[in-house]
C-alpha cells in the first residue's frame, strides 16, 4: 500500500491501536497491536493441492515449484502460495522462505522448518555462498557458446514499479551463461548468477539480445505485463512472446545442510518446458 492508501484507510476509521480508533499521528509502543480492517475478495481455491516434495527433513524442505504460483502470500492471495499449500499438506509449525523464485519461475525452491535453519541458509545466501543453476529458453542464438554478463542492475524507474534495467549506478550483477542447445530461431541457455539481484538472468538476456520467452517484462516494452496485470493478456500475446509464461526453470541448487553437510538439489522440467523446447529444438 501507499503512504496515501494507509492515511486513507485511518481517516476511514479502518485503523485501531489499543483497541480504538487510531489516528495517523499516535505514537507507537513496544508491544502494541495495530489492526486494519478491509475488504478481502474471495479467494478461489488452490490451484495445487500438493506441491512436489524434492527433499525434507526436520530442519528443510525442498520443492519443485510449479510455474504460474507466487511463492508467499500478499494481500490479495492467501491460499494459492507455495507457503500456503505447503502448511497445508505438511501439517508443518514453523515454515519460511530461504529464497524466492517469481510468480511464472518454477523449479528448485528451499524453505527452512525451524529458526536456526532459517538463519543458516539466509546466510549462506547473503554470503553468495549456494550456487544455482537455471535454464531459459531465448529469442535468438548466442553466438558464443560461453559467454558472461557483467551489468550492474536498478529499477528503471517507468510506470512498472517492479521492472529492472541496467544502470551505470546500479548494484553490481554477474551471471555466466552457456548455450546448451540451439534451433534456427531460439536456444535453450544455462545461466549461472554470480549475484542475486532482482530480475537478474532475465534483464541481462534481454540486455544481451536474447529475452526469454513468454517474459512480459523483458520480452519487448512491458506493454504485455500490464495487459497481464489488467487480465487482458490473450493467446495472440503469448504467440507475439513466443510463450504464455516467461520459459525459466530453476534446475539445480547447491547448498549446506544445516547439520548434514553440503547437497545438491535438481528439479525436472515442467511440461509446458519441454513441450515448448521439443518444438523449437528439433
Amino acid at each position: 500500500y501507499s503512504r496515501a492508501a494507509v492515511r486513507s484507510l485511518i481517516d476511514e476509521g479502518k485503523v485501531s491501536l489499543r483497541g480504538v480508533r487510531a489516528k495517523a499521528s499516535a505514537r507507537l509502543r513496544t508491544d502494541d497491536v495495530v489492526v486494519l480492517r478491509y475488504a478481502r475478495r474471495e479467494e478461489p481455491a488452490p490451484t495445487h493441492a500438493r506441491l512436489p516434495i524434492l527433499f525434507e527433513d526436520d530442519r528443510i524442505l525442498v520443492v519443485n515449484k510449479p510455474p504460474d504460483l507466487i511463492v508467499h502470500p500478499t494481500d490479495r492471495v492467501i491460499r494459492n502460495t507455495v507457503l500456503s499449500i505447503l502448511r497445508e499438506q505438511t501439517g508443518a509449525g514453523f515454515l519460511t522462505l530461504a529464497h524466492r523464485l517469481d510468480r511464472e519461475t518454477s523449479g528448485v525452491l528451499v524453505l527452512a522448518k525451524d529458526s536456526a535453519a532459517a538463519a543458516a541458509l539466509q546466510g549462506q545466501f547473503e554470503r553468495r555462498e549456494i550456487r544455482k543453476e537455471y535454464l531459459a529458453l531465448v529469442r535468438g542464438v548466442p553466438p558464443q557458446k560461453r559467454f558472461a554478463i557483467d551489468a550492474p542492475l536498478g529499477k528503471a524507474g517507468g510506470e512498472i514499479l517492479v521492472q529492472q534495467a541496467v544502470l551505470e549506478d546500479g548494484a553490481a550483477a554477474q551471471t555466466d551463461f552457456t548455450v546448451v542447445a540451439a534451433g534456427g530461431e531460439a536456444a535453450l541457455v544455462q545461466a549461472r548468477p554470480r549475484t542475486g539481484r532482482l530480475h537478474q538472468i532475465r534483464v541481462h538476456l534481454a540486455h544481451a539480445g536474447f529475452p526469454i520467452l513468454g517474459d512480459k517484462l523483458y520480452n519487448g516494452d512491458g506493454s504485455a505485463y500490464l495487459k497481464a496485470v489488467a487480465k487482458t493478456f490473450d493467446g495472440s500475446d503469448a504467440e507475439r512472446l513466443g510463450a504464455s509464461r516467461q520459459m525459466l526453470h530453476a534446475r539445480r541448487l547447491w547448498l549446506r545442510h544445516p547439520e548434514t553437510g553440503p547437497m545438491i538439489f535438481k528439479a525436472p522440467l515442467p511440461d509446458d518446458f519441454k513441450k515448448i523446447l521439443a518444438y523449437l529444438l528439433v
